[in-house]
């Protein structure tokens, strides 16, 4: 489940609403709200956002909370034009695994991602002694 749908979800629950009471509210179908709150559709478009803060009377604190879940439910990953071929790589071999991953998985690449980003003078080193395992 998306953090958005989660978000979703627990902004409705909180007021005791069902999802027929939200979508009348808002102006949308049911299925439209159930399929959000599954993950089956992507975040919405602006205008269901803002039917949401006005309709149930987000908190600043929701918006917040709002905002942080569709940042974290976005699906496509845009790489820089400058990224090098092995990010490339890194992230064509991630992307069929994506839905599948261990909790252990998870770990480990939230690990790797925490440690201090490298240097020129690393990625020589790196070069250098791939090269002399080769040997």
């Amino acid at each position: 489940m998306s953090p958005f749908a989660q978000f979703l979800r627990t902004v409705r629950q909180r007021r005791g609403l069902k999802q027929k009471d939200v979508a009348d509210l808002l102006g949308y179908e049911q299925s439209y709200l159930s399929a959000l709150e599954r993950s089956v559709k992507g975040p919405p478009r602006h205008d269901f956002l803002s039917r949401l803060v006005r309709g149930l009377k987000l908190t600043p604190a929701e918006r917040s909370e709002l905002n942080d879940a569709l940042r974290l439910s976005r699906r496509q990953i845009v790489l820089p034009a400058n990224a090098p071929q092995e990010e490339y790589a890194l992230i064509r071999a991630l992307e069929p695994q994506l839905g599948n991953l261990s909790e252990q998985q998870i770990a480990l690449i939230q690990i790797a991602l925490s440690l201090p980003m490298s240097t020129a003078s690393d990625h020589e080193q790196h070069a250098h002694f791939a090269c002399a395992r080769e040997r």
